[in-house]
């Protein structure tokens, strides 16, 4: 491994050129001197490729700052794994762009934090910023997924992947860029540079602009995935250029005699639409004709557009259903009826996987109904759009903190047989926090409190994208309620954090049952409001435990109106953790934190008529702490 330094008009001398600094008058304090890390040159790197990242530094004094030291660490978990110095002069007032390198080691999966710091000729610390890193030959174990949905002629889109790089964005989810459902791609569509067309809403789609963000998404190491639905289509779908029913209608999906929930053909009305195209009719998945029809759509989108594959989406489950005919939807594979959309999506999903080659498959089991479905079959990636009033199997709504995690354990175990290294697949959450917001900005408590819950996990979010913006509604165009400064902060903080310690978080761990106490503070292991909700995981070399903090607020991840309550900030945090294990050691680490490296705790091991303990102290505890605990090797 090596580290290149390159910064433009610095000056620095080494000390081999007998050069003797004298520090000026008077010590530099912390705020003197800022560093700031912009970002590395791309969301995930293959095993063997060079980290470049780009930072800012500044001397806001009337003193010339001399005999500094700028030192590059590098850390995987708690064990730091490289470390390269500098010497540094500034001018005073100068500000200064470096530009640096760093070789990874060529093990494959692995997060990392990277950490740049300045201290003085007394070795004092003066200034220092921290940013993740990761080295994955795929995305699809550590899926961090965003979206863009602006396709105008003269969108900046290099700059807006720039802006989702910084969040560490490996996969991009494109929204309603596509003409028609049924046809993505119009058919007259060639490819040619100055082409285009117009969505179901009217809104002007250029290619070109779908070019600019694919080219410069790859060259970060993102995949650009082509979003449309499963088994949709709209109006003009169903007759022919002579008026008469096109072979469309023979594949689509009624109510059920039975069924409460509507009546004739399932359909929605999006809105109002130039072409005519404003309603969706949706055809039965398992129906051969359709499948065919729509895989070869799919696949042309990939001879004129540089995709990498095919997100696909629901509207959820509504019941049971027939085809044209008032028959089942097909057989499933015990060649049992299937009446409903969901018990279709195993058979279609792995169709479509076959159908597709080479590219990803991802797919959105609406509400989490059917996703046991999703979780055994071939697609690349697991999504779900989690709607409060939507229910488990259990009949559990999916309306708390802990709901979210207990589904996101689930799939985890149900697709470690078709997961590519058998750890299982992280599941990417979408849920819209501050739903009926009109004003103002997103929520921080809300969305960092959510975050916590669902990576803790061992999931992921779709939140963010289309340059620097949060979702908060399900038509994407619409989100138009901004995150503010403090909170892009603390989401870059939360970025840099899930992708340094995606090891310990969605890396083949599993939920543990661990007696955890706190002096003094309400604790409850399954997530309960007003308590420090103890969550305890596990792998084959550490014991985890997340303290996530619901004192003084509800354990209800929906925030429609952004009212949710900060938790209560607590300091010096007295922790038992019962553990028949033997702990060698224990490291903590934040995404509250400025610093994403781990601190190592000092604790004390006892017992009593519990068991066996460790105790130590937390130092704060705001949204979300990770300990984790070294196991003594067997």
């Amino acid at each position: 491994m090596c580290l290149a330094l390159c910064i433009a008009g610095l000056g620095i001398l080494g000390t081999a050129a007998g050069v003797i600094y004298a520090q000026a008058a008077g010590a530099f304090a912390a705020g003197d001197i800022t560093l700031l890390i912009a970002g590395t040159d791309k969301a995930r790197y293959a095993p063997g490729d060079t980290v470049r990242l780009e930072a800012a530094v500044e001397n806001s004094t009337d003193r010339r700052f001399r005999s500094g030291t700028l030192e590059m660490r590098v850390f995987h978990l708690e064990e730091e794994i490289f470390s390269s110095q500098q010497e540094i002069v500034l001018d005073k007032g100068e500000k200064r762009k470096l530009s640096l390198e760093w070789q990874p080691p060529e093990t494959d999966f692995q997060g990392y934090v990277i950490s740049l710091e300045i201290t003085d000729g007394k070795e004092r610390h003066i200034a220092q910023d921290t940013i993740g890193a990761d080295v994955s030959s795929s995305w699809v174990k550590f899926p961090r997924y965003g979206y863009v949905c602006s396709y105008e002629e003269k969108e900046e889109a290099e700059e807006k992947i720039a802006l989702m790089n910084r969040y560490h964005i490996n996969a991009i989810e494109y929204y309603d860029w596509q003409a028609l459902h049924h046809q993505p791609l119009p058919q007259e569509y060639t490819g040619g540079a100055a082409e285009g067309w117009e969505d179901w809403s009217g809104r002007r789609i250029y290619a070109d602009t779908i070019k600019d963000y694919i080219r410069a998404a790859k060259e970060r190491g993102m995949v650009n995935m082509a979003y449309n639905m499963i088994y949709a289509g709209t109006d003009s779908f169903f007759t022919d250029a002579a008026g008469n029913p096109a072979a469309a209608e023979d594949w689509k999906l009624y109510f059920a005699p039975d069924n409460g929930r509507g009546e004739g053909e399932f359909s929605f009305q999006m809105g109002a639409s130039p072409s005519g195209n404003g309603s969706l009719y949706f055809m039965n998945p398992l129906n051969p004709d359709w499948q065919e029809w729509l895989f070869a759509q799919e696949n042309r989108i990939f001879q004129y557009l540089d995709f990498d594959g095919w997100h696909g989406d629901t509207v959820g489950e509504w019941g049971k259903m027939t085809d044209t005919e008032g028959n089942p939807l097909g057989t499933d594979e015990k060649g049992e009826p299937v009446w409903y959309v969901k018990d279709t999506y195993r058979q279609f999903l792995n169709a479509a996987k076959e159908a597709l080659g080479d590219k990803y498959l991802s797919f959105n089991p609406v509400g989490g109904q059917g996703i046991e479905q999703a979780n055994t079959s071939r697609a690349d990636v697991l999504y779900t759009e989690f709607w409060p009033w939507d229910q488990d199997r259990e009949g559990i709504a999916y309306n708390t903190y802990s709901a979210l995690a207990g589904e996101i354990e689930r799939t985890m175990e149900e697709s470690r047989p078709f997961s590519m290294d058998g750890k299982g697949k992280s599941l990417v959450v979408k849920a819209y926090i501050n739903y009926y917001k009109t004003v103002g900005s997103m929520n921080a408590p809300a969305v960092l409190l959510c975050d916590a819950a669902v990576y803790a996990a061992g999931g992921s979010r779709l939140e963010l994208g289309n340059g620097d913006s949060m979702l908060h509604v399900e038509y994407y165009p619409d989100d138009k309620i901004p995150m503010d400064d403090a909170l892009k902060a603390s989401m870059r903080r939360m970025a840099d954090f899930v992708t340094a310690y995606e090891n310990l978080l969605r890396d083949g761990q599993t939920r543990i049952q661990r007696t955890v106490e706190i002096q003094g503070t309400p604790v409850s292991a399954q997530g309960e409001s007003d308590a420090v909700w103890a969550y305890t995981k596990a792998d084959e070399a550490y014991e985890i435990l997340h303290l996530i903090n619901l004192c003084g607020t509800d354990n209800e991840w929906r925030d429609e109106r952004g009212k949710k309550a900060a938790p209560l900030l607590l300091n010096g945090l007295r922790v038992k953790y019962y553990t028949p294990e033997e702990i060698t050691g224990i490291w903590l680490a934040s995404p509250d934190e400025e610093s994403s490296i781990s601190t190592s705790l000092i604790f004390e091991k006892g017992e009593d008529d519990n068991g066996r303990y460790l105790e130590f102290e937390v130092p704060s505890l705001q949204y979300w702490d990770l300990l984790y605990m070294k196991k003594q090797e067997r």
